[in-house]
C-alpha cells in the first residue's frame, strides 16, 4: 500500500477485512474528499461489488453535513434512472455513524477526462451531457435540483455491452423545490462549486429552480468543447464578480470550427437571469439535437419523461416557466 493509500485509511471509519451488518466485507478505500470517503467492498450473500460512502470524522461532528448525506441518499433511491450511480441500502456503523451502499462503477469522470485528453469532439461532448440530462429530466420531474453540476460530477463508465454511460453523481447538495432547508447558517448556504454556479445560486442557495442546473450545465458544455471556464479568476470573489457581472469569452471565438448557432445555444445557458435561459432540459435538449447525431434517443426519452412525470412534475415545470475515474474510482464524489 502506497503512502496515499496508507493516509486515507488512517482517516477511513472502516479497515479492510471488516465486515458490516454481516453483508459487506470491507477491500480497499476507491476515493476520498474533504468530507468523505468511499470505499470498494463485497456483498457476502450476493458475492457483488458495491461501494459504500462514508462521512469523515470531522465531518460527523457536523449536522449540516450529516444531513446533506442523508438528502444524497433519499435523492438518488428516488431517481430511477440508468445515468445516476444508484443507492441500493443505508446502514449505521457501530457508533452510530451513517453510510450508503452504492452501485460500484469503473471508468472516470470527465474533469479527469478533460485534464487527460483536453477539449472534447463537440459530438461527443453533446452525447455526454444529453446522458446527464436524462437523469435531470427524472430529477426535475421529482422536484429535486441537483445544484452542483459539473465535469467531476458526471462519471463515464462502460457498461456490459461495451456502450459508454455517463452517471450523474453527488446529489448531496440536493434540492426538493418549495422544500425549506432547515439547520443551514448563512455561511453554510452558499453549496456548490462556485465555478459551476449560477448567479441566483451564488445569491441565494435556496431560491434556486431547474434552470440553475441549465446554467451549471452550460458551463460544463463550455468547458469540455474549450477546456477553459468561462468564469475562471484568481480568487473567489474574482470568480463571484465574474459570474454575476462578467461576460465569458465567445466559445465559437475559442472553437472557430464550433457552428454559431452551438455557440449560442450553450450562451444562452449562462443568461444571467433565469427567465432567458431555456426553462427546462427538454428545451435545451431539442436546441441541441441538430448539432448532436446519434443522441435521438436520449432526447426522446428526456421529453417523455417530462411529458409524462408525476403529478408533481408540474410544479417543477411551472418554476421553470416563470421564472431551481482513468481506473478504478468511486462512485460518487467523496467530497459530502
Amino acid at each position: 500500500m502506497n503512502r496515499g493509500a496508507t493516509a486515507q485509511m488512517q482517516l477511513c471509519p472502516v479497515r479492510p477485512g471488516d465486515v458490516l451488518g454481516d453483508k459487506f466485507r470491507v477491500e480497499q478505500v476507491l476515493g476520498q474528499g474533504g468530507m468523505g470517503v468511499v470505499v470498494a467492498a463485497t456483498h457476502l450473500q450476493l458475492d457483488e461489488r458495491v461501494a459504500l460512502k462514508f462521512l469523515l470524522p470531522a465531518a460527523l461532528a457536523r449536522p449540516d453535513v450529516v444531513a446533506r448525506f442523508a438528502r444524497e441518499a433519499r435523492a438518488a433511491a428516488k431517481i430511477k434512472s440508468e445515468h445516476i450511480a444508484r443507492v441500493s441500502d443505508v446502514g449505521t456503523l457501530p457508533d452510530g455513524a451513517p453510510y450508503m451502499v452504492m452501485e460500484y462503477l469503473e471508468g472516470h469522470d470527465l474533469g479527469q477526462l478533460l485534464r487527460r485528453d483536453g477539449a472534447l469532439p463537440p459530438t461527443l461532448a453533446l452525447d455526454y451531457v444529453l446522458q446527464a440530462c436524462e437523469a435531470l429530466a427524472e430529477a426535475h420531474t421529482l422536484g429535486i435540483i441537483h445544484r452542483d453540476l459539473k465535469p467531476a460530477n458526471l462519471f463515464l463508465t462502460l457498461e456490459r455491452d461495451g456502450t459508454q454511460t455517463i452517471k450523474v453523481l453527488d446529489f448531496g447538495i440536493s434540492k426538493v423545490a418549495d422544500a425549506p432547508e432547515a439547520g443551514l447558517t448563512t455561511s453554510e448556504a452558499m453549496l456548490g462549486s462556485p465555478l459551476y454556479m449560477s448567479p441566483e445560486q451564488m445569491m441565494s442557495s435556496s431560491q434556486v429552480d431547474p434552470r440553475s442546473d441549465i446554467w451549471s450545465l452550460g458551463v460544463t458544455l463550455y468547458e469540455l468543447m474549450s477546456r477553459q471556464n468561462p468564469f475562471a479568476g484568481e480568487s473567489l470573489p474574482e470568480i463571484c464578480s465574474r459570474i454575476l457581472q462578467g461576460e465569458p469569452t465567445d466559445l465559437h471565438a475559442l472553437r472557430p470550427h464550433l457552428p454559431v448557432e452551438l455557440a449560442a445555444v450553450i450562451r444562452r445557458c449562462l443568461a444571467k437571469s433565469p427567465d432567458q435561459r431555456f426553462a427546462t432540459v427538454g428545451e435545451l435538449a431539442l436546441a441541441l439535437q441538430p448539432f448532436a447525431p446519434g443522441c435521438e434517443r436520449s432526447i426522446q426519452r428526456i421529453q417523455r419523461r417530462l411529458a409524462g412525470g408525476d403529478p408533481s412534475a408540474s410544479s417543477v415545470r411551472s418554476l421553470g416557466r416563470s421564472s431551481h475515474l482513468p481506473g478504478s474510482l468511486p462512485p460518487a464524489s467523496p467530497s459530502s
